[in-house]
């Protein structure tokens, strides 16, 4: 005889049943890569329509003269496809390298959710607008020297996207008296110096699996009209 209490056993079996097929299983577990930028230019005002996209540095400039603003900012993409579904990111570090630096810039690094520029392609006249608010900002003042900036806010929206890539620009918003700048190695650099090339160094604690939430309904579903089926069959088959 199948009791009221034997179905109550079958549906929540069942419904544990389908949870556990519901679960995506990702084997992947707490880690750490470091990427260089797939591309990386920058982009000058005052020639608005040329690109500098195969030199060795990224320049970095914002100063006045005679109520003109001449500009200079730097653009960086970095895929990241060897980081795992799921991934809970907890840490994202910009490093640049200075090479040179004739007065002190502070340099903030913004998101950008346009990936579709190429580092052979990009201009001054055709550079996508990006965020305005600022993930963070280091004063740079020496030669020779890496400068860290948290972009982790960027990285965990990138890795919503598809493709996975990630867009940081980097840009000094104060405006500078005199003809001034700061640069640093971009990933052509290293064809003749030690590595200096851009570096974006993520770390993520653990990974999270995913659940399928539209198979849930459906499959209980299926499972209750079971085991109702097998119920009444029971009920039936004992009636006199």
């Amino acid at each position: 005889m199948v009791t009221r209490r034997d179905l109550i056993i079958v549906l929540v079996s069942s419904l544990v049943l389908v949870f556990s097929l519901s679960i995506k299983t990702v084997n992947a577990e707490a880690g750490q890569v470091t990427l260089k930028p797939s591309d990386d230019t920058y982009v000058d005002s005052t020639y608005p329509d040329s690109n500098y996209g195969g030199q060795t540095h990224l320049e970095i400039s914002n100063w006045n003269f005679l109520s003109n603003t001449f500009e200079s900012i730097v653009w960086l993409k970095f895929d990241l496809s060897t980081v795992p579904d799921g991934a809970v990111v907890d840490m994202a570090t910009l490093q640049l390298y200075t090479s040179m630096v004739s007065e002190t810039f502070n340099v903030h690094a913004y998101s950008c959710s346009d990936n579709s520029w190429t580092e052979l392609s990009l201009t001054y006249s055709n550079m996508p607008s990006h965020n305005t608010t600022s993930m963070d900002s280091r004063l740079v003042a020496t030669i020779s020297q890496w400068y860290n900036w948290s972009v982790v806010d960027a990285v965990r929206n990138a890795l919503n996207g598809n493709p996975k890539s990630v867009t940081i620009v980097m840009q000094e918003p104060a405006l500078h008296s005199s003809a001034t700048f700061a640069w640093f190695m971009s990933k052509e650099s290293s064809a003749y110096f030690t590595d200096y090339s851009p570096k974006l160094t993520i770390h993520w604690s653990n990974v999270v699996p995913e659940f399928p939430t539209f198979l849930i309904l459906p499959l209980f579903m299926i499972m209750t009209l079971l085991a109702v089926i097998v119920y009444r069959r029971k009920e039936i088959s004992r009636t006199p």
